[in-house]
Formats: C-alpha cells, structure tokens, sequence
C-alpha cells in the first residue's frame, strides 16, 4: 500500500466513521460538500495524469454512478480534461443510473458542468449507458470506476451490474475511486456479488479495512491513498491502524553510546532439531542481526553441531536429546536472560510438549511462542489461559486456525484474532501479506511492509529471532511485534527493490535489517 503523505492519522475507518470525518471537516475547515469533492476529484485527477502520461494511454471512460463518487468521477473528467490535450485524448464519462436511482445535488452540478465541456471539446464525451447499449472500452483505453462509493452493502443489480460485467470483460487498465464498485468495506462481500476488478485503487483519505484483506485484492489491485485534508473529529476513536515509516521510527530508541552488550539483552531461543537445524540458525542469526547482546541457543545436539560454522557469535546450549529438545537445565541456562523464544522447528514429540509446559509453568514474563510452540498449543487448549500476559504468539492462517477454528471469510478471521488476543491477553500477529497485530485492549495494527517473495520457508523463523531482540532490548511486547513486523517486512521489500521478490529466501532478511534500521533511523532525524 503506498501512502501519498501523512497528514491525517494512520488509521482505518469504518464507513460511518469516514462519513463522520467528512462531515466533520464540512463544518470545521468549513468547505461545502461540492468543494470538498472538488478537491478529492482534484487530487486524483492529479495522479491519473501521470499515468496516463506515463503510459500513453489516448482513450479513458469514466463510469459515473449516480451518487456521490460518480461525482467524484465527473470532476476528474473534467480536471483531466484540462490537463492532458484534448486533441491527443479522448475522454469518455459513461453515466450508469438504474431506473429508480435519483443523483445526489454534487452529481448533477457535475454532470452539468461536463456537459459544458463536452460542447468545447470534440474529444470530451458523454453517454448513458441502456440496456440496448454496450459500451466495451478497447485493451488499450484507462478505465475508471466511480459507479459506487464506500457505503454499498447490498448486492448490484440492473444497469449498474451490466456496467460492471462490461468493465471487467474488457482488457483495459481499471482504476477504482476509493472502492472497486461492489465491494463492501466493513464486510464481507458474498461471492456471487457483482464487483469491478480493478488494477489500482485510490482510496480517498483513508484505506477501507477490506482494501487490505486477501480476499478482496482481485477486486483492488494496488491501493494508493489520496490525502485531501480531511481529519477526523477530535473524539473519533478507532480501532484498527496501519503502520507507516513514521509511526514505527517513533518507537525506534537512539543507541546510547557507552552501550555494552549487556545494554542489548541476552536471549534464549529454543529451536530446531536434528532434521531441521536450519530453524535454529535462521532465528538466531536474525536475533543478532536484529541487535541482540548475546543469544543462547537451545537446540537439539545434531542440530548444534551445524551452529559453530555458521554463527560463532551464538552461545550453544545443546540438548541431552540428539533429535529433539527434551530438558532444560535452568541451572546452565538462566544466566542474565531477559526473553525468550520457542517453537521454530522443534517438533511435536512428547518430551517437547513437556518442555513447553515446563517453561510455561516457570515463566512468569513474556515469551514468544512460533511453530511447533503453537502446534502444541492448539493440542493443549487449556494451557492458553495459563499464559503470562502479553506474551507473542506468532501464527500463520493455518496455525491460527488451528488454536482458534476456522473462519468463514477475512473479517471473521479479523474478529476471532482480534477476540483471541483479548480473552487471553496476548499480543497475537496474524502474519500474512498484510500481517495484523491484535492487542488484548481490543486495538488492531496492519502492517504495510512485504511482499510475496517472503512467502518462503524460514521467513517466520526470522521474524521470531528479530522479535526475540527487540524484546531482549527492552522494549515492550507491543513496541516489539510493531517494529519487528514492520521492520522484517522492510527487509524484504529493500531485497526485492535491489533484486527480485521471486528469488527471495529467508537467510537474505536478517542482511536487510541494517538498511531498515536506518531507514527508520533517518526518519527520525
């Protein structure tokens, strides 16, 4: 998701909350509605104008629905208009109203004014799309969607889904004016509704919380926001943000420079075994690349053998199991340490589910628990509720679902994480393209780092040793999974930007890590 600037909050709103804003900032700034679309139109007019240049695109059709965002579209038609050579480029708005539908005030002055412009202009044209019409853009024309805005919650019918089938059959570039038509933004869109599939989306002010679930990227395509100005009133609170550069480097502390390593924390982490040493030594090297002091390792005695080679900076710690880890000796282990991670590629044996709950049962601090840890967890439900508060559960979809039942679409994904991090106290990343961190005060993040080249073994190996630093640092649980998700999933988007995403492998994040710390470091300059 790229964000255009950031002088509203970083936050994801509801419909009835954007609504709230917009009226808000009607009364306080003060603006007319006309003006205020005016100015969103404007803004987006701006950008598709350089697309357009950029990729010489000489026919656009703008389908305009009756409402508001088809207003939205009328002055972005007109503001391309006047930008981009008329001689050069045709520009089409297709009026798409079913039989019943009556056009809001801001549309019809819109539409008026486009009239005005289609009398100037040879190449500026209006049509109204009928059921004896069919209007199918060529491959190589731009088109924009502004039939329906955010507040849809029904399915499309008539006219409106007859546009909709025309665009999505059509091999054209689609671009969305703060939704695709169709989707619904605070819920689950039923399969069988009808949506625009566009390319790009320019969602106005604020992302919608259905732009960054899965489930609806063949709909959005890329999401871009556009900042018109509008705030939030003083007393809207809301539950769910997204993290940018600038509110993750508000975490990142300046490193003190009489530091010693014992400033940067000593961590435990319990990983791996004898088929799968490479877990240990991921998360490990991540530890230390992620700024650790010291990390002990505790792993099965095959596995160790593997570390020394790799990383002679780790403390080893092996197990009296060649295999497996079995027992931990905290007479031999304990010494100054101030985190601890368990779970990557230990296992499921019996004596691993003992070891688990062993340390469950001493620990009274936060760990943070990945992989085999929650494999074993969701066998032994009961042992959730014995947690220390605001320990780290890191699950993947499958893993989650598994500790909490399937869910029957995103959004009920996004309540069960959000329900399961508040029952237990836990700080729950739900990791995915778009990871969410769910807090036990209720309180959503969603990460906007990554890519899909990271969707490779190991690549959550890394983020439990990265989480295992920070924790080990001194920051809180929370600080921790913020700057760690969002810092690992930087790693992975400088990898990709110097190489591929395709050929990404989890051993290339922890040599990332120094960049995106200084990326954030910069920030705060």
């Amino acid at each position: 998701m790229y964000i255009s600037s950031r002088q509203a909050p970083p936050c994801i709103l509801t419909v009835a909350q954007t609504r709230a804003c917009e009226q808000y900032t009607m009364e306080h700034e003060p603006i007319p509605s006309l003006q205020l679309m005016e100015r969103a139109g404007t803004r987006c007019a701006d950008h598709l104008a350089e697309l357009i240049l950029r990729e010489h695109f000489t026919d656009i059709r703008i389908f305009c629905g009756a409402g508001n965002n088809g207003g939205d579209g009328l002055v972005i038609a007109r503001k391309l208009s006047e930008k981009i050579s008329a001689t050069e480029v045709r520009i089409e708005v297709v009026i798409c109203q079913g039989d019943n539908a009556r056009r809001s005030p801001e549309m019809e002055t819109n539409l008026n004014r486009w009239q005005e412009v289609t009398k100037q202009h040879l190449n500026a044209m209006l049509t109204f799309i009928d059921p004896q019409t069919v209007v199918t853009p060529p491959a190589d024309a731009l088109v924009i969607d502004a039939i329906f805005g955010i507040g849809l919650s029904r399915p499309i019918e008539g006219i409106c889904a007859e546009a909709i089938r025309i665009i999505n059959e059509s091999e054209a570039f689609v671009v969305a004016i703060d939704t695709p038509s169709g989707l619904w933004s605070d819920a689950h869109t039923p399969a069988d509704s009808a949506v625009v599939m566009a390319d790009l989306t320019l969602s106005i002010q604020y992302p919608k919380m259905a732009h960054l679930l899965p489930e609806a990227h063949p709909f959005c395509g890329d999401v871009q926001i556009m900042d018109i100005g509008m705030l939030p009133p003083p007393e809207l609170a809301w539950d769910r943000e997204y993290l940018t550069t600038s509110s993750v480097a508000e975490i990142l502390r300046p490193l003190h420079p009489f530091a010693n390593k014992g400033t940067f924390g000593h961590g435990l982490l319990i990983a791996g075994s004898a088929g799968m040493p490479g877990a240990a030594i991921l998360a490990a090297t991540a530890a230390l690349r992620g700024g650790i002091g010291k990390v002990t390792v505790h792993t099965a005695s095959l596995a160790a053998q593997h570390l020394p080679a790799r990383l002679p900076e780790a403390i080893l710690h092996p197990d009296a199991n060649e295999h497996h880890i079995s027992e931990l000796d905290w007479s031999t282990a304990h010494k100054d340490i101030n985190a601890i991670a368990i779970g990557p590629g230990i296992g499921t044996q019996r004596q691993t589910v003992t070891l688990l709950k062993n340390l469950l049962d001493e620990i009274h601090s936060p760990v943070i628990l990945d992989a085999d840890a929650l494999n074993i967890l969701s066998e032994n439900k009961t042992w959730l509720a014995y947690l220390p508060p605001y320990c780290i559960l890191t699950p993947h979809w499958k893993e989650f679902e598994r500790l909490a039942g399937p869910s029957s679409d995103d959004f009920d994904r996004l309540e069960k994480a959000r329900e399961f991090a508040k029952r237990y106290s836990v700080v729950l990343i739900l990791k995915g393209h778009h990871s969410i961190i769910s807090l036990p005060d209720g309180k959503q993040f969603v990460n906007t780092t990554g890519n899909a080249g990271m969707a490779t073994a190991g690549s959550g190996d890394v983020l439990t040793g990265l989480l295992l630093a920070l924790m080990a640092q001194g920051y809180s649980p929370v600080e921790s999974a913020l700057l760690g998700v969002f810092i690992h999933g930087l790693a992975g988007d400088l990898f990709a930007s110097e190489h591929s995403p395709r050929s990404l492998i989890a051993s290339d994040l922890p040599q990332y890590f120094s960049n995106a710390f200084q990326q954030l470091s910069l920030t705060n300059q």
